[in-house]
């Protein structure tokens, strides 16, 4: 839901000191003339901070935007308030900020009955060998190599076994892999096209960091 806080950026405003960007914080609301309510009161709840460089809080928007873009106004869906706070805690801690995002937006597409096929073939169901395949978010996974159209890129093993694990949810085994750039590259770019074809537009936080990425090569 929309609030505005009134008066927040003033030195003497005792409501500003809390309301950091993507804190956490215990808000009262009281209820507003118009669409917006008033902020009327606000305590940062204890825990994470987000502060640093700007691929930190560019993550920190991603998880925000997306969590914000899936549910309507006064019409939350149940968990995503949950994930995307232990998501920004999870990224306050991470020493590199694409894995905790990467967690995320696996997590989020698992809640939202998004999640891409893994295991078997999206198309004809059989179960996929243990070999690169290609991945189509339109039929909702990867297809097999009968199914798969011969210009479709193949997506590595390494990066297929990752996205099971992530699926299965085993965060502390994921939080000790040694993922390269190369392969964490690869598993965004799966997460990112299943993602963006269930969107009805692209998230503004996602092409900021793709053209971040590119920047910094």
């Amino acid at each position: 839901m929309g609030a505005i806080a009134k008066g927040a950026r003033r030195t003497s405003s005792k409501l500003g000191p809390s309301l950091e960007l993507y804190g956490h914080v215990d808000v009262l609301l009281a209820k507003g003339r118009g669409e917006l309510d008033v902020v009327a009161q606000v305590q940062r709840v204890p825990g994470y901070r987000i502060d640093g460089d700007v691929e930190l809080i560019a993550h920190a928007a991603l998880i925000a935007e997306l969590a914000e873009r899936v549910c309507e106004d006064r019409h939350p869906i149940d968990g995503v308030y949950e994930l995307a706070v232990a998501s920004l805690q999870e990224l306050s801690h991470e020493s590199d900020p694409r894995r905790a995002s990467a967690w995320f937006l696996m997590t989020a597409l698992d809640l939202l009955g998004y999640a891409p096929q893994l295991m078997s073939c999206a198309s004809c169901e059989r179960p996929l060998a243990a070999r690169p395949a290609a991945f189509s978010p339109e039929a909702g996974g990867f297809l097999c190599d009968t199914c798969a159209l011969p210009a479709m890129d193949l997506v590595p093993v390494a990066t297929i076994k990752v996205l099971r694990l992530m699926a299965s949810g085993d965060v502390e085994t994921y939080r000790r892999l040694k993922l390269d750039a190369s392969l964490m590259a690869s598993i965004e770019g799966v997460l990112q096209a299943q993602l963006e074809h269930h969107l009805d537009r692209r998230l503004k936080s996602l092409a900021f960091l793709n053209q971040l990425r590119v920047v910094q090569q």
